[in-house]
């Protein structure tokens, strides 16, 4: 009998099952702790070691995958025969370790039987949980798909991401900061910033979590807040709790709309961000802030940065990325974004950079 498995392309705020199609692969973590074939010791404390450990052992050429993102499949593919692999380049999805993986024939020529299938009722629609990564037994799913399994066909595999460069050292950072034209104050200014968000973070890993830390009020407040101002912002200009957003920033006072040129939603550490975009926009249409082109989603570690393509309209494509923890020259996700630039483009001059 085939064996068949699910797995999740992420959760509400981070869905990743495009990188899962555009290269014929399934990952999932957290993977910080290495190949776990060679590091099984290293995950007996991981609360899904035994999801880690089926994905790693478990899961053999010809087996066919359900991919799904909440409780509707969203593909289905056969599994290679290159089997399991510890890949570092996924060691940042959307914020997440995710290097375990095995290649897959995403099947897309079932794509719209998928989508049939699910016209009414949505394949995992009765499982108020699920977890990420687990074999399917359930009959009333596989009664719904088996008749699909004999029209999986094999076909070369799709490229894999090229590896990414390695984390910029904090020295290196400051280097590349300078050459961008960042004075020497401004750049020990933000390298001493980034030092105690770290340790914050590191801090708020371990021991936050008891006590509901660190909600979205103390992301700005100790962490964002103090970035932005090394960053040659001003308190003048930065507003905390402005008319229900997070935080605004503004090109000069008064602080009033029609000076705002960014605008910042945050959320707790670690929280999906792709669904807060609408919020954001929603909040510049709103209030008129005409003058404001730059928009930050962030949750104290990622910061993404979006612009406006048109008088009114936003892109729905980020076009800068930093990951405080692990600060690159290009990313998986989004694609050929420099941290080095996004921070840069934080800075006073450039939000304001089309202002006069």
């Amino acid at each position: 009998m085939t064996q068949v498995w699910q797995i999740a392309a992420g959760i509400r705020g981070r869905n990743y099952a495009d990188l899962f199609l555009k290269h014929d692969v399934m990952f999932m973590g957290p993977g910080a702790c290495g190949d776990y074939k060679v590091n099984k010791d290293a995950y007996r404390t991981i609360s899904n070691k035994s999801q880690i450990k089926r994905f790693a052992t478990d899961v053999k050429q010809g087996d066919i995958v359900l991919l799904r993102f909440c409780h509707r499949v969203v593909a289905i593919g056969k599994v290679s025969e290159e089997g399991y692999k510890w890949n570092e380049v996924f060691d940042d999805v959307f914020g997440w370790d995710l290097q375990h993986t095995h290649r897959i024939i995403w099947q897309d020529h079932l794509s719209e039987q998928i989508r049939e299938i699910q016209k009414n009722k949505e394949l995992f629609g009765e499982r108020k949980q699920q977890p990420t990564f687990t074999a399917v037994k359930d009959r009333p799913v596989l009664d719904r798909v088996e008749h699909l399994f004999e029209h999986c066909k094999t076909r070369p595999l799709k490229k894999m991401p090229e590896k990414l460069p390695d984390p910029l050292t904090l020295d290196k950072l400051g280097t590349e900061l300078f050459s961008k034209g960042l004075s020497n104050e401004a750049v020990d200014k933000v390298i001493v910033a980034i030092q105690r968000q770290r340790r914050l973070i590191k801090w708020y890993e371990e021991q936050g979590e008891k006590s509901k830390r660190p909600t979205e009020h103390e992301v700005v407040a100790h962490m964002i807040l103090p970035f932005l101002l090394a960053l040659g912002w001003s308190e003048q200009l930065l507003a905390v709790e402005w008319c229900k957003i997070d935080l605004a920033a503004f090109h000069r006072t008064p602080t009033i709309p029609g000076n705002c040129c960014l605008i910042c939603e945050a959320k707790g550490l670690g929280h999906g961000l792709q669904e807060s975009f609408p919020q954001a926009t929603n909040y510049a249409l709103r209030l008129k802030l005409d003058n404001c082109k730059r928009i930050v989603l962030t949750d104290g570690i990622r910061i993404y940065l979006y612009e406006k393509s048109t008088k009114s309209q936003w892109s729905e494509t980020p076009i800068s990325y930093l990951n405080i923890k692990l600060i690159r020259t290009n990313h998986l996700v989004p694609a050929d974004t420099n941290a080095v630039d996004t921070i840069m483009a934080l800075t006073p001059a450039g939000i304001n950079r089309e202002l006069v």
